[in-house]
């Protein structure tokens, strides 16, 4: 592999939005690219309510996430390693697989209706990614995709 080649490693729904709450438009894929797993489905399942990033920051998620991530992990730092460029593609507003946009609010509690808020910073399942890259000296860069949400007719 050349220095110039590059690697996308995107979140699970932009290739697969049948796991992703509210569905959504599928990525357009034009270089390689590895596909992360869906920590959610993976965690709660298909049937899963809406949360935001506080209700899953939680040490026995992070621990999931972290052994969700290493078999990747090992396979993105020999691509680093052959001087492949990495790209980490997440999902805009995710509690998990945000890049640059997440969501906080609702804490918990009885079912209801809820508010929330959009802010800088990644989802859980990101960070932990960034942290064992990092702690493993790969240079990557870190954005969102917007997913345009599909809505029934």
């Amino acid at each position: 592999m050349t220095a110039e080649q590059r690697i996308q490693v995107v979140a699970h729904c932009l290739l697969n939005p049948t796991v992703r709450l509210g569905k959504g438009a599928a990525f357009v894929v034009n270089m390689p690219v590895i596909q992360l797993p869906c920590p959610e489905a993976s965690y709660f399942g298909l049937s899963r309510w809406e949360v935001t990033k506080n209700q899953l920051d939680f040490p026995k998620y992070r621990r999931f996430c972290r052994r969700l991530f290493m078999p990747y992990a090992d396979v993105i730092q020999q691509l680093a390693e052959e001087g492949v460029r990495i790209e980490i593609i997440g999902v805009a507003k995710s509690p998990s697989c945000a890049a640059e946009m997440t969501t906080i609010g609702y804490q918990g509690g009885e079912i209801k209706q809820c508010e929330h808020e959009h802010v800088r910073g990644r989802g859980i399942f990101f960070e932990e990614i960034e942290s064992e890259l990092k702690k493993r000296g790969i240079q990557l860069k870190m954005s969102d995709h917007k997913v345009e949400v599909c809505k029934s007719i």
